[in-house]
């Protein structure tokens, strides 16, 4: 072949040549730009993941006209995990879906989780869908509390160097900030505030209360009771090298105090001390350590409910009643079926608690001082209620500060010992004031007046809470929650 046959047969070959190194580099351009648009669309979608955009503007649920967002969704959710302790009670490195609450049912706790806030859901909004059909609208009342609400957060989250908006997310989720946060907590005044308008609209006559009462005397009437175990080791271990208890011995002592100190609640301490472990002494010092006051028949142990709730039964009463373990329990009847026989009281009080100190008996002092010094200022002033109020706002640690103090309708057994005492004497009358220690601090204490029948008060709040609930209820139960599976993605429930 000449030198000019093969020059044009490689002009010949050239283009075929080209045409194959280009399909090929075309190939890998085009797979790299999948590659490359992949990637891209990602950073897209986590950016927006991030931003919290999908979080905000799409729908995990649905009930009634409302459509809740995965952030508002979230809110009930983590509400609801909070107060259930799930994060105290679950493997945090496990699913929810996968840890089972209940083997013979089989549910988990992301079952009992979702049922939970979706039965939150549908009761919040159905009384929210009540209020707005009765015309309710948030009060200056309302407003102030989603305020201080609000407040409070951003001083939360100051105090960890973080934004509220971070402080919100970190608590939350991604989108969770400031302004559907507010949304959500006056979603939540507004149908607190209705449940407290719809239960002062119920009302009461003299013998719904006696009916109602006849038929709950076991979650109304109180007792009063000493109660001490007798456990006395033997010198026997379980497999486990834990000390048997040595039943015999046990009913022995039991029955030994129990017949000793009939009559004499004086007595039953004492003996409560000397047959008390060495581990117990402190707790027995306490002459009131055996004493369980102002307790329903319902919670009462079983193994003694019978036996305190006869008909026959007087103060002082005692005897041994044995435990499930083998032990044995000594038991005085003081007092029931108290009918609280007397009306509530209504005080305002001031409560002055002392400051951090290394030395508390300092500390003690000065907030007794500083007790005796605004009471003295009350009483060098008007000496009206509304002037105690006006103090109770400014000095007050108690929360009942921001309504002067007031605490009405007192029953027996509402109060610590000394304040109700105070509120109790039988010599009290309107205007009267003074100064009560407690465990709390010291209270600085204006005495209103009676209220009616403590028993009848108890009864009807008892009545007025039980209804208030029915009503919720049958209002979620009428709301049908919906959840949609994309939304739900971006949620924390399983």
């Amino acid at each position: 072949m000449s030198a000019s046959q093969q020059k044009k047969r490689r002009q010949n070959q050239a283009p075929a040549a080209a045409s194959q190194n280009d399909s090929s580099s075309r190939g890998a351009w085009i797979a790299g730009s999948i590659g490359v648009a992949v990637l891209v669309v990602l950073a897209i979608f986590f950016a927006i993941l991030n931003s919290g955009l999908l979080q905000n503007h799409t729908t995990a649920a649905t009930v009634g006209s409302h459509e809740l967002s995965p952030v508002m969704y979230n809110y009930f959710y983590k509400d609801v995990y909070t107060k259930s302790a799930a994060g105290y009670m679950t493997d945090p490195n496990k699913s929810l879906a996968d840890q089972v609450i209940d083997a013979t049912t089989g549910q988990t706790w992301a079952d009992y989780l979702n049922e939970e806030t979706n039965g939150l859901i549908a009761e919040t909004y159905g009384v929210y869908d009540a209020a707005m059909e009765a015309g309710y609208t948030m009060t200056d009342d309302d407003t102030a509390a989603v305020d201080e609400y609000m407040a409070s957060l951003s001083s939360q989250a100051a105090s960890q160097g973080v934004s509220a908006n971070a402080y919100l997310s970190s608590a939350y989720g991604t989108g969770s900030n400031t302004d559907n946060f507010r949304t959500y907590r006056e979603l939540l005044q507004v149908a607190t505030s209705y449940q407290a308008v719809y239960s002062d609209s119920l009302t009461y006559t003299a013998d719904d209360i006696a009916t109602y009462y006849s038929e709950h005397k076991e979650e109304l009437d109180v007792y009063d009771y000493r109660s001490f175990t007798c456990s006395v080791d033997s010198t026997e271990t379980d497999e486990e090298g834990n000390t048997i208890v040595d039943n015999a011995a046990s009913e022995a002592q039991a029955k030994e105090m129990a017949e000793a100190v009939q009559g004499d609640e004086t007595a039953f301490a004492e003996q409560a001390r000397e047959n008390a472990s060495e581990d117990q002494q402190s707790t027995y010092a306490d002459d009131d350590a055996t004493l369980t006051s102002k307790a329903t028949a319902n919670s009462l142990p079983e193994n003694i409910k019978d036996w305190l709730t006869d008909t026959s039964r007087a103060y002082g009463d005692t005897t041994a009643i044995e435990n499930e373990d083998g032990s044995w329990k000594v038991v005085m009847f003081v007092s029931g079926p108290e009918k609280f026989n007397v009306n509530t009281r209504t005080v305002r009080h001031i409560l002055i608690q002392a400051t951090e100190s290394d030395d508390e008996a300092v500390a003690d002092t000065e907030a007794e001082i500083r007790a005796q010094e605004i009471l003295d200022e009350y009483l060098a002033g008007d000496q009206t209620e509304e002037a105690f109020a006006a103090l109770a706002v400014e000095h007050s640690a108690d929360s009942t500060a921001a309504e002067g103090g007031l605490i009405e309708n007192i029953c027996p057994g509402d109060m610590v010992e000394p304040f109700e005492d105070w509120c109790f004497d039988e010599s009290r009358k309107p205007g009267d004031t003074g100064i009560v220690e407690s465990e709390y601090g010291y209270h600085v204490m204006y005495y209103v007046g009676e209220g009616g029948n403590a028993m009848d008060y108890r009864t009807e709040t008892a009545m007025r809470s039980n209804d208030v609930s029915n009503w919720i209820v049958g209002l979620g139960e009428a709301q049908t929650v919906t959840t949609h599976s994309f939304g739900m993605l971006f949620t924390d429930a399983d």
